[in-house]
């Protein structure tokens, strides 16, 4: 990248801040950046396996307040569209379940210290993990499709 190319860059970002807020300008470049892979069908079979593993509805799993099974499948979705679809936090927030930043960064932060030594941290673990090989195996079968 030469200076030309920086100074355009850095006239473009002026023009941009003249007509928006650095919040609306800084979204923009996270969406146009998030966007260079279509990637509806992967989040489309994340929710769905969710929602049959958990027996919630989308509506639910999108929706409602989490509390028990319902917060763990929030939890494990986040995980899955984080670590394996490759989403960054704030997409999941704000594209798919139109919530706080923290509660994925929450259930983000719950996989990443998740003991396998307590019960209830391996059972998160194992659907996780059961859910994970699903999606890669779709994700195999979309990309052998496509070639």
């Amino acid at each position: 990248m030469d200076n030309q190319d920086i100074g355009t860059l850095l006239k473009n970002i002026q023009q941009g801040l003249k007509k928006y807020s650095v919040n609306e300008l800084n979204d923009a470049i996270v969406k146009a950046l998030s966007n260079s892979h279509d990637k509806s069908e992967e989040i489309k079979y994340v929710i769905t396996i969710v929602c049959n593993e958990f027996k919630v509805s989308e509506f639910a799993l999108k929706n409602m307040k989490k509390r028990g099974a319902l917060q763990e499948a929030k939890q494990i979705a986040y995980c899955l569209l984080y670590f394996n679809v490759g989403l960054s936090i704030r997409d999941i927030s704000d594209n798919i379940f139109f919530n706080w930043h923290t509660s994925v960064a929450n259930g983000i932060r719950r996989f990443k210290k998740s003991d396998i030594q307590h019960k209830q941290d391996k059972e998160f673990l194992d659907k996780y993990t059961l859910l994970r090989n699903k999606l890669l195996l779709f994700i195999n079968d979309s990309n052998k499709q496509l070639v």
